[in-house]
């Protein structure tokens, strides 16, 4: 079936782009397509978790183990729950003559192609194919990005394919290393993820060093590590909010896959993994303090949120660097929770932002009486955010902070407690500011459309499970993933 999960999104996109002019149509054929991608890879997901035995598709294109199991099915699910929710947004702008009927078509067709790269490059059975299909996510990124075709959105969208260019050709340049460094002189291997991860000796160490720095440093750009992260407040708060929850909930998680995949290959070599470990942590604990202090100073609500996906992301990297079992558990689990909660975030911010026709901060006060259905559950999913019970994010910074204290990291840990106190009470203030207090003169807020609700409370239910009570089978393939990545 690997093969197929793809096959739909992509599909779909090319019939979305021929119903221009038939808007409905593409969005049932968008909706369509996601859902039936979300069939497909839970089916294979869960095919493999009850084998236990990594699956090649027929021509060796495509590759599911416990990893891209985990990163795929995620991403189909979130995906999917955002094309929903596209369509009662999408919909809402056109009425206010934001957007023209006539770009849906186009809209849609670019989300399924976004969708279908990303599932591409989780599947990849090849490092190289997958490098492909992430710099395919460019390019789709790139069109939603200046979506609405102002000044400020071109330029957001120049910026992040400049900037992210440069970094996915030097990710480039250190998949080539990586191939060199493990693969002996007249090998005949394809040079597969499953070969590189079956040579567990004989590498080149220097080359291997080479190869993981310029690695994070090229998909680190994309995920949007510090420094490299300038172009993601930008492009989140120009984008389409149903645009900034993929390029926020997703997109990060691909490259961040990249950089995984990477760090499986080198866990036979300890000096190596000392050295990835110093850079992962280096890079994540940079990230986590720049996206912390910088969020309160934000005025633009998907800006600040732009921030809190730096300060997350940060946390991801900083617990893979801190390593084992716990800490590499930790980075999975603060990853799927983080792109649970953030797209719940822009969904709750985009209804926000409806009701006041604004996203300016400073503007936006007593939502809670305007719209609070929305509004209070949005303080929630901020703070949750931020590592608040009942959300998985409190779980997985529990185990962040198990990883330092375990491995004798006292500084690591009292840094990554500073930090996450700033994230929780920058969120808690500026939310609390937005959603209580009297409610304006003038704003009166209609119901939201089905297809936003709908996807927003089934994420919310679902992101909450997740803090309380995992699904065994999820649990179990994470499990799965933390052995494979750790090489057991």
């Amino acid at each position: 079936m690997l093969e197929l999960i793809a096959l739909p999104s992509m599909i779909a996109g090319i019939v979305c782009f021929a119903l221009g002019k038939h808007p409905r149509k593409a969005e049932a054929v968008a909706l369509a397509g996601a859902l039936l991608t979300v069939l497909l890879t839970l089916y294979s997901a869960v095919g493999f978790i009850s084998n236990g035995t990594p699956i090649h598709d027929q021509h060796g294109l495509f590759y599911l183990d416990a990893v891209s199991a985990l990163f795929t099915s995620l991403t189909a699910l979130v995906a999917c729950l955002i094309v929903m929710y596209s369509i009662g947004y999408i919909r809402h702008e056109v009425k206010e003559g934001i957007v023209e009927e006539r770009q849906l078509g186009s809209y849609y067709g670019l989300v399924s192609f976004f969708m279908s790269a990303m599932l591409i490059a989780t599947l990849a059975a090849n490092p190289i194919v997958m490098w492909a299909a992430i710099e395919a996510t460019t390019l789709a990124s790139v069109f939603l990005i200046s979506f609405y075709n102002t000044s400020s959105s071109i330029e957001a969208a120049w910026k992040f394919f400049i900037i992210n260019s440069v970094g996915i050709l030097l990710a480039l340049v250190g998949i080539l290393f990586l191939l060199f460094a493990i693969l002996p002189p007249n090998s005949v291997s394809s040079g597969d993820w499953s070969s590189l991860i079956a040579i567990k000796s004989g590498a080149n160490m220097l080359f291997l060093k080479i190869a993981f720095a310029f690695i994070l440093v090229g998909f680190g750009t994309k995920v949007g590590l510090v420094p490299l992260h300038v172009w993601l407040p930008d492009a989140h708060s120009q984008a389409p909010t149903p645009v900034s929850a993929i390029l926020s909930g997703l997109l990060l998680n691909i490259a961040f896959y990249g950089i995984v995949r990477s760090y499986q290959v080198i866990t036979p070599y300890e000096p190596i993994v000392s050295f990835a470990s110093g850079l992962l942590i280096f890079f994540g604990l940079l990230s986590l303090a720049i996206g912390a202090l910088r969020l309160y100073s934000q005025h633009n609500l998907k800006r600040m949120l732009a921030y809190s996906s730096v300060e997350n992301m940060g946390i991801v990297v900083l617990a893979l660097g801190l390593g084992g079992p716990i800490g590499v558990a930790a980075s999975l689990f603060h990853m799927i929770s983080h792109s649970l909660a953030k797209p719940l975030a822009f969904f709750a911010s985009g209804m926000v932002a409806f009701a006041f026709k604004t996203k300016e901060i400073p503007l936006i006060r007593g939502a809670a009486s305007v719209i609070p259905f929305v509004a209070i559950p949005f303080v929630f999913i901020a703070i949750g955010l931020a590592g608040s019970p009942p959300f998985g994010t409190y779980l997985s910074e529990l185990g962040v902070l198990a990883a330092a204290l375990s491995s004798g990291q006292w500084l690591v840990a009292i840094i990554f407690i500073i930090f996450t106190a700033i994230t929780f009470a920058s969120l808690l203030y500026r939310t609390t500011l937005m959603c209580f207090g009297p409610k304006p003169d003038k704003t009166e807020a209609g119901t939201p459309s089905m297809y936003m609700l709908v996807p927003f409370a089934i994420i919310l239910v679902i992101t909450i499970i997740l803090g309380i009570m995992p699904p065994q089978q999820m649990i179990q393939l994470l499990n799965m993933a933390v052995r494979a990545i750790l090489g057991g």
